[in-house]
């Protein structure tokens, strides 16, 4: 199948996976937000049984804190996640792995909330070195842009 991003179901599995954030690991709650940006470099879609198809994304993203000193500021990877449309509905979720200037690698897992990639929730579940401990919670909201690329506005609360 040839992506389009324009295309209803490219857009929901696009929209969900490029949500991408991070936490600052401390011990305290803070609040956190930015935008992260991203580019869809696969999209692989099967059906599974009559009237229901699953995909397969592949992304890869970078962080922009609203905090240019937050410890993910600019840290970039990739992301992998799933789209399920049925008759029952959609389903959408995912995770990213995101490393940043010093090699530490921060772990998110996200779902979209609407089933539609246009919105959902995301938190952080660790990672490597000063990311191991990084927790929280976080909304987002996708906004595409042009070609395969899509930026994900998201706040919330990161430690």
């Amino acid at each position: 199948m040839s992506f389009d991003v324009r295309s209803h179901a490219s857009h929901l599995c696009l929209a969900a996976l490029l949500m991408g954030c991070a936490g600052v690991p401390t011990v305290e709650a803070a609040k956190c937000g930015g935008t992260n940006i991203n580019n869809l470099l696969s999209w692989e879609e099967s059906e599974i049984a009559k009237g229901t198809t699953m995909a397969t994304m592949r992304l890869t993203s970078v962080t922009y804190s609203d905090d240019p000193k937050a410890p993910y500021h600019l840290a970039s990877g990739e992301c992998i996640g799933t789209h399920l449309a049925g008759p029952s509905g959609n389903r959408e979720s995912g995770f990213c792995a995101r490393r940043d200037k010093d090699g530490d690698v921060l772990y998110e897992e996200w779902v979209s909330t609407d089933g539609q990639g246009s919105k959902g929730t995301a938190r952080n579940v660790g990672g490597t070195g000063k990311f191991s401990k990084a927790s929280g919670s976080m909304q987002w909201e996708f906004s595409p842009l042009q070609g395969k690329m899509g930026a994900v506005r998201w706040s919330g609360d990161c430690q």
